[in-house]
């Protein structure tokens, strides 16, 4: 392994085709797995930038799919597309984008190519000069909000008059075909980019995903392409890939994602009173309003602890078709969850040996009232290895973050 490590290894779509062989030789499904986190691994090494920590010595495969040298790892954070459909059986919207290989033929368009060429075109500012948002824009704030190394994001959402969001599954609200969502990162007081989903279609797959860098004056800002940008206008911030928005959100080879595609966009999140739009204030708007707002079981430290893992691993490791499905561990949080033995968390990580992921002086998934020894502390707090969770989107720690899931963990009996 460690010589593979340090092969140049074939690009994600390679692998994906190679394996998909692999499927119909090999005996089991588990075997598959295997292959597909020691290719990823190989593929993670070759892109880390000189002076990173590698991590060759330790098998960190639990969650291997893992590239923090290239932009085109980098989360597009609450912003992504598509869908998986569960993994291994169909992978046809990465094969379509980027041309299939065994095939032939030039790919379609992608749906990136039908959104405008600069921001201003977009609908977001009525005015961009004086930076006045459109009266049709509802902006909202997530409860629990996803680490994205300390800079500042504003979001927006639009949904087409006269449509409603479809909220039958409240954990997995379905928009309307032209909804778009925006959010605004800014560092020092500076805007940097602006991303934006917009649904282009019925499919569970219609979805398009692009990046607007914003020029010096913060006067425009242009559409960036699917490559995204490194170190954007000279800062430590890069603006993400195509590939690197499917990380998070759905369709990429190797999971994660949730069919809604709007991550900080659900009932749990909006059951605050700190949103500018709240779950209560959408009700004419959803199919199926919530009753009432959701709260997140147990005292404040598991609250705190929860939402935190539900917005910032959640979004890979859930029950979803999207999810990672490398090993059965979940911390998506649902409406029905009333206690904290009923969240997923509590189910698939408390007390839970570890699948694959066993090297580092841990005992187990979250070992209760033994945070140093809880694989989840352990891998927050790294960076530039394959250990780093999340893995992407982020190259410094988050000391709050990890604060407050130590203190639930502390907590535990």
């Amino acid at each position: 392994m460690k010589v593979m490590a340090h092969m140049r290894m074939p690009s994600t779509t390679f692998v994906h085709t190679l394996v998909s062989k692999l499927i119909r030789t090999l005996p089991t499904r588990s075997a598959v797995l295997v292959c597909i986190s020691i290719m990823w691994t190989g593929c993670s090494s070759q892109t880390k930038p000189a002076g990173s920590s590698s991590g060759d010595d330790h098998d960190h495969s639990e969650h291997a799919d893992v590239d923090h040298g290239s932009v085109d790892e980098h989360d597009h954070e609450d912003h992504s597309d598509g869908s998986h459909g569960g993994h291994g059986d169909d992978h046809s919207d990465t094969d379509s984008e980027h041309g299939d290989m065994e095939m032939g033929g030039d790919p379609p368009p992608a749906k990136e190519d039908s959104l405008p060429d600069t921001l201003s075109e977009t609908g977001l500012y009525a005015d961009i000069i004086s930076k006045t948002i459109a009266d049709d824009m509802l902006h909202y704030v997530p409860q629990f909000q996803l680490w994205s190394d300390a800079a500042d994001k504003e979001r927006w959402a639009y949904i087409p008059g006269g449509q409603t969001i479809d909220s039958a599954d409240m954990n997995n609200w379905s928009v309307p075909v032209g909804s778009r969502f925006f959010k605004e990162f800014s560092i020092d007081g500076k805007r940097i980019e602006t991303r934006l989903i917009e649904r282009v279609g019925e499919g569970p797959r219609d979805f398009a995903f692009v990046s607007y860098l914003w020029n010096a004056a913060e006067t425009e800002a242009t559409k960036v392409g699917p490559e995204g940008v490194p170190l954007a206008l000279g800062t430590n911030h890069d603006v993400p890939s195509k590939m690197a928005c499917l990380r998070c959100h759905g369709s990429h080879p190797l999971g994660g994602g949730r069919p809604s595609r709007m991550l900080g966009f659900s009932a749990i999140q909006l059951s605050h009173t700190e949103s500018t739009i709240t779950v209560d204030d959408l009700a004419e708007r959803m199919t199926h309003p919530l009753d009432t707002p959701y709260t997140v079981p147990g005292d404040s430290k598991a609250q705190a602890a929860l939402g935190y893992l539900h917005a910032n691993c959640g979004n890979c490791h859930n029950d979803e078709a999207d999810r990672v499905p490398q090993v059965d561990l979940s911390f998506w949080l649902n409406v029905e969850d009333t206690t904290v033995e009923a969240t997923s968390a509590w189910k698939t990580a408390v007390s839970q040996d570890n699948a694959l992921f066993n090297d580092q002086h841990v005992i187990a998934r979250i070992a209760p009232g033994n945070a140093e020894e809880s694989a989840v502390i352990y891998r927050m707090s790294q960076r530039g290895n394959t250990a780093q969770m999340p893995p992407v989107a982020t190259k410094e720690a988050d000391p709050t973050g990890i604060a407050a899931v130590t203190a639930w963990i502390r907590s535990l009996p």
